[in-house]
């Protein structure tokens, strides 16, 4: 094959066009910071990027699922650590009123007392979280409204979702917490309180015998209570093993994109500046071989 100077000259400028393209998108790459400007770039790598981006949004929002649920979880077990402390000064209160030596006068002071812890204990019924209340299930209402006698609670089971298949639980049954019973006349009974109260009258009435069932029955409230706040670290425990899970997984993934999309911006520079040297190398060797006017044109 004859070896003309219009072949030299259309294989100067076809190996230039290709470095001059080369060097094109390392440019935009240095630009942009992205290894991928368009799906053309690279259609696997594109894929493979939306589909991390894709990911990373769902593990991000069963994060914030589990941090929801652990702020959840916490408040609920401070509540029941208030509630016993409630409990073990009502014992106290009873213990002393128990006292031989203690007169009417004290026992009613001590009743009093007795009468604002149980209002406590009410409050405390209707603690919440933002909006949701931690003892009435997946009902968003008081279960205990203040001024009325009914427990409008449910005892369904609230569930955070963590994973793509995997809900864990939050709620705590304020029904069984509480001790809550439905009465004939539909108004609610409520263990809780009512051992309170009973305490209360066993103090204006200086009942010594009412004030040792009393004393049982306080013990017995606090025993329920250390039960479900066990189940409750049980449930924090695990919904802090996952979200420090989804954190890693999140941070994985983070890392699998960048690799992906995002360009390293020495390695590009170094790139960049080896084809700028074998176009301009190109150039000058064209422009021995070639007629000067030509490269002069191409020039």
């Amino acid at each position: 094959m004859r070896i003309t100077n219009n072949v030299l000259a259309r294989s100067l400028l076809y190996n230039l066009n290709n470095a001059q393209q080369t060097m094109y998108k390392l440019e935009n790459q240095l630009s942009s910071g992205l290894k991928i400007t368009k799906p053309s770039d690279n259609p696997v790598a594109m894929e493979n990027a939306l589909r991390y981006k894709s990911t990373i949004a769902h593990v991000n929002q069963w994060k914030a699922n589990a941090a929801e649920g652990l702020a959840y979880l916490e408040t609920a077990d401070d509540t029941m650590a208030t509630i016993s402390d409630v409990l073990k000064r009502a014992k106290e209160l009873a213990l002393q009123g128990a006292n031989g030596s203690v007169n009417e006068k004290d026992r009613e002071k001590i009743a009093i007392e007795i009468g604002q812890l149980k209002e406590q204990l009410m409050e405390l019924a209707n603690t919440r979280v933002g909006n949701k209340y931690i003892f009435a299930g997946t009902k968003n209402v008081e279960p205990y409204p203040k001024g009325g006698n009914t427990w409008l609670g449910s005892d369904d089971i609230m569930k955070f979702p963590v994973g793509s298949a995997l809900s864990l639980e939050i709620s705590v049954n304020g029904r069984g917490l509480f001790g809550v019973t439905e009465e004939a006349d539909g108004t609610t009974k409520v263990e809780m309180f009512q051992v309170l109260e009973d305490l209360k009258l066993a103090l204006e009435n200086s009942d010594e015998g009412a004030l040792q069932q009393s004393l049982a029955a306080i013990d017995a409230q606090l025993d329920k209570v250390l039960d479900y706040r066990a189940q409750v670290g049980a449930k924090q425990n695990r919904m802090e093993a996952i979200h420090q899970q989804l954190d890693d997984t999140a941070a994985n993934l983070s890392e699998f994109l960048a690799e992906t999309l995002y360009a390293d911006v020495a390695e590009v520079l170094v790139k960049f500046k080896t084809q700028e040297n074998v176009y301009n190398a190109a150039l000058a060797v064209g422009a021995q071989i070639i007629q000067p006017s030509l490269v002069d044109f191409m020039r």
